[in-house]
């Protein structure tokens, strides 16, 4: 069971599922609670969206572990597929089926909704990791764009969803601005760090991935070129940071502008001290994993601004 839990990125899926909700439930839900405005996705629609975008990051880790057998027994030797504990032979079959589920699931989500968008938009979204796993991971930058525009669009398409629905039902809730102004800087927010942290675990695979001909940035352009990629894409992050806490502002959520101050941006220069003493692949790895918490500790930011709405 473990090995299955491994192949699937458990926690990775139940990061994607309280996201999600927290999202709704923290966010949009209190706001709407003002006009005394209803969801447009009822709860049975939102949680078959939930699914199907479990099914796909599911169907895309499964297909990379296929394809990337011969980098893991170098850069991930724990895994199942490299391990023996699940065949490799079968990955194929298992990331098919569940791109199958992830299809029927996207066919029912759009006729509950009577909309056509949610089936191209998340059909999209499979062909991607798709595509990444077969063909972009060992290009150079394309692959960590596809990932992490993957990861930050997730939240995104959430809100796409509720916000084309109430313009169907022609709802015109007081000033939905805000709510896309918060949708669209988490979205930015998650890409930053998703980019960092994707560039970050190509300093980590550098090993394995020279031995198969990954043109990783740090393999064509050298490890110095990307601790400058990375001090600059941090630093850019740190400007839409303040300019976001400047916008929270004026929506009047100090708290939350508070509390990204030691939940994200205080880490942040905790990993930029880090990264100039960094070296090898364990060092590398730590810093991968600091960049996961603070995306935790954006993400809880939500729960924050219901505090807000609270009070």
């Amino acid at each position: 069971m473990r090995a299955i839990f491994k192949l699937i990125r458990l926690p990775n899926l139940i990061i994607i599922a309280l996201t999600l909700y927290a999202f709704r439930y923290l966010v949009v839900k209190p706001y709407y609670g003002m006009s005394g405005t209803e969801f447009q996705m009822d709860s049975i629609s939102y949680s078959l969206m939930v699914i199907v975008t479990m099914l796909i990051a599911v169907a895309g880790y499964v297909s990379n572990d296929y394809y990337d057998l011969e980098i893991d027994k170098v850069n991930r030797p724990d895994r199942p597929a490299v391990s023996g504990k699940i065949d490799h032979s079968t990955l194929p079959s298992i990331a098919g089926a569940f791109s199958l589920l992830a299809i029927v699931g996207m066919i029912v989500l759009s006729l509950r909704m009577q909309s056509f968008w949610p089936m191209p938009v998340l059909l999209l979204a499979l062909i991607t990791v798709w595509w990444y796993a077969r063909y972009l991971k060992k290009s150079l930058f394309l692959g960590n764009l596809a990932v992490s525009f993957m990861s930050s669009l997730t939240l995104g398409m959430a809100w796409l969803f509720e916000w084309l629905m109430l313009n169907k039902a022609d709802i015109h809730i007081y000033e939905t601005k805000p709510l896309s102004r918060i949708a669209i800087g988490i979205v930015v927010f998650a890409f930053m760090l998703s980019l960092i942290r994707e560039i970050i675990k190509d300093l980590e695979d550098m090993e394995g991935d020279r031995q198969n001909n990954c043109q990783s940035i740090p393999i064509v352009k050298g490890i110095a070129f990307t601790r400058n990629l990375i001090y600059s894409l941090t630093i850019l992050l740190f400007i839409l940071l303040v300019i976001g806490q400047l916008g929270l502002t004026t929506l009047y959520f100090p708290m939350v502008v508070l509390w990204l101050i030691p939940a994200v941006q205080l880490p942040l220069l905790f990993f930029t001290i880090k990264l100039r003493k960094a070296a090898g692949k364990e060092s590398y790895h730590r810093l991968s994993t600091l960049i996961k918490w603070i995306m935790v500790g954006g993400i809880a930011s939500m729960a924050i601004i219901w505090i807000n709405f609270r009070m």
